[in-house]
């Protein structure tokens, strides 16, 4: 059993996948990487928790969908759209992790 599955109940993974859908299509992601960011399990909280963190540093929803698509250093002059586009979950966890540590300063 895996952590999502043992965390949350299927109301609630429906809920989080429905609010990630719309997250990443404000970030301007197109159709054909949605499902990209999306299939996977863990995803959607994943891009929850790095939308929650956005928000603790910017209070414009506009310059944090800006964030997600630009380059940074932090990630070899990749958005940070683009690792997660690459590589998925793991990104997303590298994502936070950092988005995390800028907070937390």
């Amino acid at each position: 059993m895996s952590i999502a599955s043992a965390q949350y109940d299927d109301n609630e993974i429906l809920a989080m996948t429905r609010a990630a859908a719309a997250l990443v299509a404000r970030w301007g992601v197109q159709d054909e990487a949605v499902e990209r960011l999306l299939n996977g399990e863990g995803r959607a909280a994943a891009l929850l928790g790095i939308h929650r963190a956005l928000r603790c540093m910017f209070a414009d929803s506009d310059r944090a969908a800006r964030w997600i698509g630009a380059p940074n250093e932090a990630f070899d002059g990749a958005s940070a759209l683009d690792l997660m586009l690459a590589d998925g979950l793991s990104a997303m966890k590298r994502v936070k992790a950092y988005l995390d540590a800028e907070t937390a300063g």
